[in-house]
């Protein structure tokens, strides 16, 4: 009896230790490409992150994006708020994570989307 909970704690400690070592890392500054139906806009976004939290800011030209959210494994999904004259809008971003790649979508709150890529800054 003993031996098999012993054989069944090592198993979930390694599933523990595989799911903590496969997460991605996506701190630090990306390159990014957005777009979308409006045109195409490039912007340095950066990222920090504490463990599947994650913070990132993207300055543009007329605003700076603030977005927070959370990465699972490879699964990057961010919201921010954005101030549209008094009116908020949902700005969300999922993403898939490939080492220093980033492809996925975002939503400008059901007024639009767009793809994104990004590459992150050595």
């Amino acid at each position: 009896m003993r031996n098999r909970l012993a054989v069944a704690l090592g198993i979930v400690a390694a599933a523990v230790v595989v799911s903590v070592t496969a997460q991605s890392n996506v701190a630090g500054d990306w390159n990014m490409t957005i777009d979308s139906d409006q045109g195409s806009l490039s912007a340095t976004m950066t990222f920090k992150q504490d463990g599947e939290k994650v913070t990132g800011s993207m300055p543009t030209d007329q605003i700076t994006f603030e977005f927070e959210g959370t990465i699972s494994d490879n699964k990057l999904e961010l919201v921010a708020e954005i101030d549209a004259g008094g009116a908020f809008l949902e700005v969300i971003l999922e993403a898939t994570v490939d080492g220093d790649e980033i492809t996925g979508t975002l939503d400008f709150g059901g007024y639009g989307s767009g793809d994104i890529t990004a590459t992150r800054i050595q």
